[in-house]
């Protein structure tokens, strides 16, 4: 085994330690001793390897190396020499846990807030995506800006937003129509706010969206297992001018039982199956039951 001067620098060793299997096990972290698969997979493949592990230094400092090898087989196909390029990785190392550790942070942001979270570069150019909601998942979301994913109607109002909010420096709220890859769209409320440098530029924006669809078209409103009221009956049948008698024929709902039911502007404790029957039918003819919150419910024409 032969080392240069850098693999004594790298192992923090003095030039008097012989080049040797112990001396690299001495300073390599004990975790990382026995993880060498790579290398014996290269070895059998006839193939090269990188890997990464640790170091300890004398002075108890962890240094991250890269270790690039390759073998060299005699003409018998028999592994004769393995050339190994080593370089200081520890500040890349680093790069790479906080980015870990910042995914993991979006993850938790994700979870707490129901939302799907979203980083961008101060232009607006997507580096990350934490999927908490139906999204369009297509990778190339990545690297694409913000602006592409609402619908084109939606853009003006949402950029006007941005470019006032970068200006001051300061979060702002819009809600936008979604585009997905299959054509279909949602509503969705997005709440951003910029990460700024010591110096106060910004550097990143961090954004939270939140699905508002069935809440803008109204479908939160419906309420399919909710009991209709009688005075919905009322106002449906009368949207639809259709009589007692008529409505009785349709569903086969008896007309005493429906004069009985829409006499009760609430809902009646009685006739449950009666009152699903009447809504079905009448959402048939065209009208829509509503339960708005905090408002008496209501009905509307399709």
């Amino acid at each position: 085994m032969i080392w240069s001067d850098g693999i004594y620098d790298l192992f923090d060793h003095d030039r008097s330690v012989r080049p040797s299997r112990d001396a690299f096990h001495q300073r390599m972290h004990p975790a990382d001793r026995q993880d060498r698969e790579a290398v014996n997979v290269a070895l059998q493949r006839r193939i090269s390897f990188d890997n990464r592990f640790r170091v300890i230094l004398r002075d108890r400092r962890i240094r991250w190396l890269r270790a690039c090898g390759e073998f060299l087989f005699n003409e018998d196909g028999h592994a004769d020499v393995l050339l190994v390029l080593m370089v200081d990785v520890t500040a890349e190392q680093g790069q790479r846990d906080l980015l870990h550790t910042k995914t993991k942070y979006l993850d938790a942001v994700a979870k707490l807030s129901g939302a799907t979270v979203t980083t961008a570069t101060p232009d607006g150019r997507i580096t990350n995506v934490i999927y908490r909601q139906s999204f369009s998942k297509d990778v190339k979301m990545l690297g694409t800006r913000w602006m592409e994913w609402a619908k084109p109607d939606d853009r003006d109002g949402l950029l006007k937003r941005w470019r006032e909010a970068s200006q001051r420096g300061e979060e702002f709220e819009s809600e936008v129509r979604v585009c997905f890859p299959d054509g279909s769209e949602s509503w969705r409320q997005t709440r951003a706010a910029p990460i700024s440098s010591p110096e106060g530029k910004i550097v990143e924006w961090l954004a939270l969206s939140f699905d508002i669809d069935d809440d803008r078209t109204g479908r939160a409103w419906q309420d399919l297992g909710r009991p209709v009221t009688g005075a919905q009956l009322r106002a449906a049948r009368g949207l639809l001018r259709i009589s007692v008698q008529k409505l009785s024929e349709l569903t086969g709902v008896s007309i005493a039982v429906i004069r009985r039911l829409e006499e009760l502007d609430g809902v009646s404790m009685c006739g449950v199956e009666e009152c699903r029957r009447l809504r079905a039918e009448l959402e048939t003819q065209g009208v829509t039951f509503l339960f708005p919150k905090g408002l008496k419910p209501t009905v509307t024409l399709r």
